[in-house]
């Protein structure tokens, strides 16, 4: 390979930022840095000097080159950095078997185990992985870069991602501005300054440019690359004179550019020779020369002198099994030279040639970029999409849209096709796009169960989007259709039942939900009538019928571990989790929550995450659990980020709004709070009850308490239809008494404690509601006696903070002081314990108001920051880490998610002033020898 004799000038920033990254990463430290420039700026040579810098330093170094083509071969340039590198961090074999079973999950699946692949290696050395011409990366290696870097951000790991500079829009631009928003540092390579030029040039030419080389040396734009290419042109064709050691121009025309210096270059040359880096350009990546045989249509002997020819002039390199252009702005050179008549047939002879051997999605890639008008195209890109879908829904989608475009109007298969190019388009997140194309096909004239084909695909589109209206509107369309096939309607009543839950409809989902099942049982359709199922068990949640609910969930549960197969997708334990925890069966719900995440991790069904995520959190906010609940929304937000899942988002906030609440973080609640109305205001829709409480909560810890009554008047209002918050959250009705007392609504606080004894007497069995109607009753009446029963019934409940609350309330009522101070002791070591610093802090204030000075808060008790404030889950979780255990491991013994330990991690390295797992492990050696 022919090098570069261009030095590496004015590129010390970023060899320092490498120099830095490696030191640290050999101490255990973890980082990112995103290297951009135009073509032929230098960052392919910026990537050799930090591969050996990482060599020199001990740093195992795993490097991965993309290829224009690789867009279409999912993970190519992540797993070929894997496997390079001695020791590879993952053989041959192992990427082949965890790809084989990343088909039968799916691609979210597949990135996670890549992460545990790389943490394992790294116990025992650290690491550097490389990524250059990120630029043409696969959607499959973006999405693993924007989850993998982040999760091993603790870890020696250390990654270099070199890319030209993205255009606006462009998925490699944005993957890299959320590495940059999580702590990796973009480094952009500048033009050569004038100075820098004229060393270029002296280099090259070895001899001292005069004015008319540097006039010359100018049309390269500064650019190392180029400014290199045209020099050499110009000095191999003899256009240079050197006398005294200075270069002057002399002779004929001048080159242009790279463009017209590489034609120059490619006349002087054989027709092989040509035709070799034609066909070359056309690959879009490295080559053998059989298959540059097969394209040319020539026979591999006929291109033996040419593959010597173009190596030895440094046009191509030869890396022993394949050939590749020196630069790949050579290789687009000679692309951009090519007349287009030349450059259709050669991409057509090479998908030919391609899809003989098999390489089905590649040779579809070339049949696009052919422009070929050809109908008999149709079904190898079809094909090849169908290939391609599970790891790279947005190359299949244009593949199909291609698909479509070759199809005439008239052709009968062309509305289910387009159908298909709409479910594509959503999977990989471009809803506009599968918008406006379902809409298109829309406005023509299709058969009744193709117009509800791409009804339900657009349903579906924009479902985990969390445009639920949109949802609503297309499902409503469909069924209103005359002739609707029964199959497709159930499908259409299920997920109308599920929009009309998030778009905060119970009542319209609980009877739409009733639809499905009837339909999907008389159709033997068992996915709808499991999804309208668990409609119908939060229907019955939201009318205070707890028991039906658990029942009705239950029925949903045994169908789909019955029938199996695609029905279990839909996750019906998520909604029994759910009723098990309004019933106060905390420790089945949570239970059912392990064994269906666990569930959904092997199913793949990753649009299921972030709503784990959210109801764990939910449950552990009802716990008393406060960081866990933090621990585990701050979780689902991330994966939903990462995945473009944004359905939970809105609901995943006013969780960590309130647990802010609790901690006292009122700056953090109110921020939490505005992202909710954000995402509300792009359609991201929440429960009404859920909002308003939250508003009303957030409020009320400013001192806002007229605001906070106004935020929820309106859900004490329609009591007399639903319930929900109450059964969601029996310690609201207490509060909703509070607030209504003190706006002077004293009627309004009645219908509360009607609504709430009403509830719990439907419910005797609930402790926590039996509770909270005693509890409603004493803050109206101030009957001591309605407060003691409260206390009693709460302590045969498993919501501490609402047992908190009745001893506080109990206390303010007591005329023994004595009494009073133990019941406010009680409180305070409750709401200690459960993390709830605000609350806490009242019953502080009170105790001082009666003469208690010191008050021991017990064990629970901690600061802000260092060992002592790390709380229970936290330390398990740091222990095992320390250990060596990786995310993984620590999660699969805690019954956590991954996601879940991160957060724990996260908290935790924050508090110690931490960044790297080795500092970690130090940290915990040294307290527990000091111990």
């Amino acid at each position: 390979m022919r090098s570069f004799i261009t030095p590496l000038v004015e590129r010390e920033a970023v060899l320092t930022a490498v120099d830095n990254a490696l030191a640290a990463v050999v101490r255990g430290y973890g980082g990112c840095l995103v290297v951009e420039g135009p073509s032929g700026i230098g960052k392919t040579r910026v990537v050799e000097a930090a591969l050996a810098r990482a060599r020199e330093a001990g740093v195992d170094v795993a490097l991965g080159r993309a290829a224009e083509y690789d867009s279409a071969l999912p993970l190519a340039p992540l797993l070929g950095a894997l496997r390079s590198g001695d020791p590879p961090v993952l053989d041959a074999a192992g990427a082949a078997a965890l790809v084989d079973l990343g088909v039968e999950h799916n691609r979210y699946w597949l990135v996670e185990r890549l992460t545990d692949v790389v943490e394992d290696h790294v116990r025992d050395r650290p690491l550097m992985v490389v990524l250059d011409d990120a630029q043409w990366a696969d959607e499959l290696t973006l999405v693993a870069l924007r989850i993998m870097v982040p999760a091993l951000r603790t870890a020696p790991v250390v990654w270099l991602i070199a890319q030209r500079s993205p255009l606006a829009g462009a998925a490699v631009g944005e993957t890299a501005d959320r590495l940059i928003a999580d702590g990796a540092r973009r480094i952009v390579l500048e033009p050569l300054s004038d100075a820098a030029v004229a060393e270029v040039a002296e280099a090259v030419l070895g001899a001292k440019p005069d004015q008319g080389v540097l006039d010359v040396a100018a049309r390269a734009g500064n650019n190392p690359f180029l400014l290199e290419e045209l020099l050499r042109t110009l000095r191999d064709d003899g256009g240079l004179r050197v006398v005294d050691g200075v270069a002057t121009v002399v002779g004929g025309p001048l080159p242009t550019g790279l463009l017209t210096a590489v034609a120059q270059r490619m006349r002087w040359h054989s027709e092989s020779y040509r035709r070799l880096l034609e066909v070359g350009a056309v690959l879009g990546r490295p080559f053998t020369v059989h298959e540059a045989a097969d394209v040319s249509g020539r026979s591999a002997g006929d291109l033996i002198d040419a593959v010597e020819e173009a190596v030895g002039g440094g046009m191509l390199v030869d890396s022993g099994a394949r050939l590749a252009f020196r630069h790949d702005i050579l290789r687009e050179a000679v692309y951009k030279g090519l007349g287009d008549a030349i450059r259709g047939a050669l991409h057509r002879e090479a998908s030919r040639v391609l899809r003989a051997s098999g390489a089905i999605v590649e040779a579809a890639c070339h049949l696009v970029r052919s422009g070929t008008t050809d109908a008999h195209a149709v079904p190898v890109l079809l094909e090849a999409a169908r290939s391609a879908a599970h790891a790279a829904p947005g190359v299949a989608a244009d593949m199909v849209l291609q698909a479509v475009d070759l199809m005439v109007e008239t052709d009968l298969d062309r509305p289910s096709v387009i159908a298909e190019a709409v479910r594509l388009l959503a999977a990989a997140g471009r809803v506009v796009q599968a918008r406006a194309l379902g809409e298109e096909a829309l406005r023509g004239t299709l058969p009744v169960d193709v117009e509800a084909e791409v009804l339900l695909g657009l349903a579906e589109a924009v479902k985990h989007a969390g445009h639920e209206g949109v949802v609503l509107d297309h499902t409503r369309r469909a069924l209103a259709r005359p002739g609707v096939p029964d199959r497709a309607r159930a499908h259409l009543l299920a997920i109308q039942a599920h929009a009309y839950l998030q778009a905060d409809d119970v009542v319209g989902a609980d009877r739409v939900g009733g639809e499905a099942v009837d339909v999907g049982e008389a159709t033997g359709e068992p996915a709808a009538v499991v999804f309208g199922l668990v409609a119908r068990s939060v229907g019955a949640q939201a009318r205070g019928e707890v028991e039906p609910a658990i029942e009705v969930a239950t029925r949903a549960v045994d169908i789909a571990e019955r029938v199996g197969g695609d029905v279990r997708h839909r996750h019906p334990r998520l909604w029994l989790g759910s009723a098990l925890a309004a019933a106060d069966r905390f420790t089945e719900a949570s239970a059912v929550f392990e064994i269906g995440r666990r569930e959904a991790e092997r199913l793949g069904t990753d649009w299921s995450l972030p709503l784990w995520h959210y109801y764990l959190a939910e449950l552990h906010v009802a716990e008393g659990r406060t960081p866990d609940a933090e621990a585990e929304a701050e979780a689902g937000l991330r994966v939903a980020g990462q995945l473009d899942i944004r359905a939970m988002a809105s609901s995943l906030e006013t969780t960590l709004a309130r647990a802010a609440v609790r901690r006292d973080a009122l700056t953090e609640a109110r921020d939490h709070l505005t992202r909710v109305r954000g995402l509300v205001e792009d359609g991201i829709g929440v429960w009404s009850e859920n909002l308003k409480w939250t508003q009303s909560l957030v409020l009320d810890a400013l001192g806002k308490r007229t605001e906070a009554w106004l935020a929820v008047r309106g859900v004490v209002e329609s009591l007399d239809e639903r319930v929900l918050l109450l059964v969601k959250d029996p310690l609201s009705g207490p509060h909703l008494v509070r607030l209504a007392l003190h706006a002077g609504a004293r009627s309004h606080a009645d219908a509360v404690v009607r609504a709430v004894g009403s509830l719990a007497a439907a419910n005797a069995g609930v402790a926590s509601l039996v509770g909270a109607a005693a509890h409603a009753e004493g803050l109206l009446t101030g009957d001591p006696a309605a407060h003691h029963r409260a206390v009693r019934a709460y302590r045969d409940s498993p919501r501490a903070i609402g047992l908190a609350s009745a001893l506080e309330d109990a206390a303010r009522v007591e005329p023994n002081r004595e009494v009073a101070v133990d019941l406010l002791g009680e409180a305070l070591t409750r709401y200690t314990a459960a993390g709830a610093r605000r609350d806490g802090g009242r019953v502080r204030r009170r105790l001082r108001g009666l003469g208690v000075r010191q008050r021991s808060t017990g064990s629970g008790a901690r600061g802000a920051t260092g060992w002592a404030s790390l709380t229970r889950s936290e330390l398990r979780v740091v222990r095992l880490v320390a250990e060596g255990l990786t995310n993984r491991e620590a999660a699969r013994q805690l019954f956590l998610s991954p996601h879940t330990v991160d957060s724990h991690l996260r908290h935790a390295f924050a508090k110690l002033g931490l960044s790297s797992r080795v500092e970690l492990t130090r940290r915990v050696l040294e307290h527990d020898t000091a111990g």
